[in-house]
């Protein structure tokens, strides 16, 4: 069981602070890198061609996302997503909060989430064995 203390921002959180082109860049860099989590995954393992998104990933957030409701958190935003995702689908330990990998994916997916829509999200390529989709840990 994943403890939403290690996905929410603690106090006083202040990011890692650069520009905003090489943090893309950066991100996207990141997103297809699996050296980020225990078990082979890179993030793009689950969102390659808008994949595993969910409608609400049109939304500002934050918002409510399945994957944090089931742990106990109503709302969450982009940076605190990102962690969850490195915990469960990846297999890994947060990213520092102050690091610039944070940023960096949270300023890739957040211009990622800029362009999505919903109707162009595709399925998964894991499909059933996608660990996003998994049932609650």
């Amino acid at each position: 069981m994943i403890d939403p203390k290690q996905v929410l921002r603690p106090a006083g959180y202040k990011p890692y602070k650069g520009n905003k082109a090489d943090l893309i860049a950066e991100g996207e860099r990141l997103s297809k890198d699996a050296k980020l989590s225990t078990n082979g995954l890179a993030c793009m393992t689950c969102h390659q061609a808008n994949g595993a998104y969910q409608a609400t990933f049109a939304k500002p957030y934050s918002h409510p996302v399945q994957m944090a409701q089931d742990i106990g958190i109503k709302k969450i935003n982009l940076d605190e997503m990102i962690q969850l995702c490195m915990l469960k689908p990846m297999a890994a330990k947060p990213l520092p909060w102050k690091s610039k990998e944070l940023v960096s994916l949270v300023a890739y997916f957040g211009e990622v989430q800029k362009g999505f829509k919903p109707s162009a999200a595709m399925a998964n390529p894991c499909a059933a064995k996608n660990p996003c989709a998994a049932k609650k840990m």
